[in-house]
């Protein structure tokens, strides 16, 4: 059986850049309100170069940040883009299931895979903006019909990709005149299936991380709910022998020093834009979405409660965060930044690299202590 409890190195855990496909990521006045796609390969680009290991990419058809008059970039154009310009970095999209068929998806990750010549990550988000369904023409259900949704998605896809060997069609058993037929591949490469992300808070959310996904991806939170559903999904993916990554979002704001940075999140608090806040409000509230029945208006500023999760300080104060989330069971952050272009290179410079020698070098001794101490034990 997996062990729920394992602990995550720090120098294990992967940093990720959100694409700003829906322009600034805060809810203030003054913020850019529309995407840039040219920004969003530029970015992509420095990301790579700087050695950060994925981009994420978010899937709304309306602008979630500033509000539906606004225009957004599609995330899966932005995708085969960054992926014909890049050559490692991990990429990793949002998908709605009802929005796109699973062939039709199933399809999109075989041809981007050969685009990108790697291993993708899709992300399972069930969505919550009812106008976007209703927009899109797909049947807008309650909380628990649309994991339903996601859920028969999920055994379609996973069965156009590797079909078991007793696989029965009822249309093709009538076609050949056979009771039972081999699965057709349609032609999609089986190495094409991504790595699998599901993104929620609910108790539905978790149990589909459990059986389903490689990764769990979790809003900004205090630590005392971080701990506990981390012990709830990695508890539940026991159950099924299987151990479960976790993603959480974090808002970056990074200084010289703490009062730096605090100064500067007040700032954009005390600038947040109370009319957008109060329409994305009522929009959740219809939504049954778990994950924002909790937020207070300040959580709000950010669209994944991304301050929560305290990536705020000095840089020391960062590189003593990381592995605080990392003891908690957290492998994956998921970083959104003021201006990508300006703040994700000090991140990675002065937090990240640090942090990550620092703790090689850490193990490193380690085993040369260890390794020194059988050596003395075989002598005597």
């Amino acid at each position: 059986m997996a062990d729920y409890n394992k602990i995550v190195r720090p120098d294990e855990v992967r940093f990720g850049i959100w694409l700003p496909v829906y322009g600034g990521w805060l809810r203030v006045a003054g913020q850019q309100s529309g995407p840039d796609v040219p920004a969003c390969l530029a970015i992509a680009q420095q990301a790579e170069a700087m050695g950060f290991d994925f981009l994420y990419a978010s899937e709304n058809l309306l602008n979630c940040i500033h509000g539906p008059e606004e225009g957004v970039a599609d995330a899966w154009s932005i995708l085969a883009a960054v992926a014909a310009t890049t050559n490692k970095i991990g990429l990793c999209g949002a998908i709605k299931p009802g929005f796109r068929s699973p062939f039709l998806v199933a399809r999109m990750l075989d041809t981007l895979s050969k685009i990108s010549r790697r291993r993708l990550s899709m992300n399972i988000v069930c969505g919550w903006w009812k106008t976007e369904f209703e927009l899109s023409g797909v049947s807008w259900l309650d909380h628990q019909r649309r994991y339903d949704r996601a859920d028969a998605f999920l055994r379609s896809l996973y069965s156009l990709f590797g079909p078991p060997a007793d696989f029965t069609s009822p249309e093709l058993v009538n076609h050949h005149s056979s009771e039972n037929v081999a699965a057709p591949s349609y032609g999609l490469d089986p190495e094409s299936m991504p790595e699998l992300w599901i993104a929620g808070h609910s108790d539905r959310a978790i149990k589909m991380a459990a059986e389903w996904g490689d990764c769990l991806f979790l809003n900004g939170m205090n630590d005392a709910d971080l701990r506990s559903q981390i012990q709830k999904v990695q508890q539940e993916a026991n159950r099924w022998g299987r151990h479960v990554s976790i993603a959480a979002n974090a808002y970056v704001v990074a200084a010289e020093t703490s009062e730096q940075a605090k100064d500067r999140v007040r700032a954009v608090v005390a600038n947040r834009n109370l009319e957008t806040i109060s329409f994305f409000r009522s929009v959740m509230d219809e939504s049954e979405a778990y994950a924002w029945s909790q937020l207070n208006e300040e959580q709000m500023v950010d669209s994944n409660a991304g301050f929560e999760l305290g990536l705020i300080g000095s840089f020391e104060d960062l590189q003593e965060r990381i592995p605080v989330l990392a003891g908690m069971g957290v492998d994956r952050i998921v970083c959104q930044f003021d201006d990508p272009m300006r703040d994700a290179g000090p991140f990675m410079k002065r937090v990240i690299r640090p942090l990550k020698e620092h703790h090689s070098e850490y193990r490193l001794k380690a085993r040369g202590s260890e390794e020194g101490a059988h050596a003395i034990n075989a002598h005597r």
